[in-house]
């Protein structure tokens, strides 16, 4: 496999580097930065910009007007010659949330605020648009059921808490399911529709409701969707299905794909077959975020014949995001929370 690697920036932080090509031929990768932490009051959302294939980048500068707020992104969505950046604006702890939609239409040169996504203008993290094959398009929605007056809760405890890092966050939030739910629309994204998708408990024995599931999707030859979700501490990823273009789900279930806790990211390829980058430890923990791989599978994620080592310099490999086109796929991603890297695997 000749694989490709090159950086687009370091920062005292970079966290989940998304990957896309612009309607002017360029690619554009979108990416959390700045602060020491994440979350922090510090981060923020830039643009970086290649014209070259990836070969060098340039920094457009921030997605999100300056407020003195924290700010995340977690997709970013080109669709009829208009590119949208899903943010998160928050305190810094993911309390006070709301959700912002930022769209570009000359590439990710400039940006406008289109208000919050559909259906879920606080506590949600939209991932991963899909193409269906009806003409639709489908996105998961990771998000928290936390109430105004729980969040309020937590705001005032935090009042409390003189250092940062101990002050209360989204996961101290008193709820017993993170869920994802798919929003799907049918005319090119002017409307949208809500569709109850697989929950993932969350338990508080520890005090900290904890889950991160960060949704991936893809469509089967067969018309059925596929859900992958991050579950922390299972050592592997879940997976649920839906045979009605989204409308329904399956419970999740465990897989026996190797995951240490981390974003995985289906990509559909050209003729049929389904990428997976991801890192296949099953070891819990951050450090285990290694080695990262590239899966192919040609029977509808049954199983995965073609596995490919993109590195296993040693690090801690976080957040791939990209797409798959003319042979390549395509895909940025994070080493050590520090630098944003480019790879560009030829298939």
């Amino acid at each position: 496999m000749n694989t490709r690697i090159k950086l687009v920036h370091c920062d005292t932080l970079s966290c989940e580097p998304i990957l896309r090509r612009m309607p002017d031929g360029s690619l554009l990768c979108v990416s959390q930065c700045g602060g020491l932490t994440e979350p922090a009051p510090d981060n923020r959302v830039y643009a970086f910009r290649s014209d070259d294939q990836g070969e060098t980048w340039t920094c457009l500068g921030s997605v999100y007007p300056e407020t003195g707020e924290a700010v995340y992104v977690t997709e970013v969505m080109v669709l009829d010659g208009v590119v949208s950046a899903f943010l998160q604006v928050h305190s810094g702890r993911f309390l006070n949330m709301r959700c912002v939609v930022m769209q570009s239409r000359d590439s990710g040169r400039t940006w406008t605020d289109a208000g919050p996504p559909p259906h879920f203008p606080t506590f949600c993290f939209v991932r991963g648009m899909l193409p269906l094959p009806d003409g639709e398009i489908i996105l998961a929605c990771q998000y928290f059921p936390v109430s105004q007056e729980e969040n309020a809760r937590l705001v005032i405890a935090s009042h409390n808490i003189a250092e940062p890092r101990n002050q209360r966050a989204v996961w101290d939030a008193d709820v017993d399911h993170v869920g994802n739910d798919v929003i799907v629309s049918a005319d090119r994204g002017k409307t949208f529709r809500r569709y109850t998708g697989p929950k993932i408990a969350v338990k508080g024995t520890t005090g900290r409701n904890w889950a991160w599931t960060e949704p991936t999707l893809a469509t089967l030859s067969d018309g059925r969707l596929v859900m992958l979700l991050r579950v922390d501490g299972s050592g592997c990823l879940w997976r649920s299905e839906s045979r009605d273009m989204g409308r329904t789900w399956t419970e999740a279930v465990k897989t026996d794909i190797p995951n240490p806790g981390n974003k995985p990211k289906l990509i559909p390829m050209a003729d049929g077959r389904t990428a997976l980058i991801h890192t296949p430890n099953p070891v819990p923990g951050f450090e285990n975020r290694y080695p990262l791989s590239l899966w192919i599978s040609d029977d509808d994620l049954e199983s995965f014949q073609d596995r490919r080592m993109v590195t296993n310099f040693p690090g801690r490999y976080c957040y791939p995001d990209g797409f798959f086109e003319d042979g390549h796929i395509r895909f940025t991603i994070e080493i050590n929370r520090h630098e944003i890297l480019f790879v560009d695997c030829e298939v």
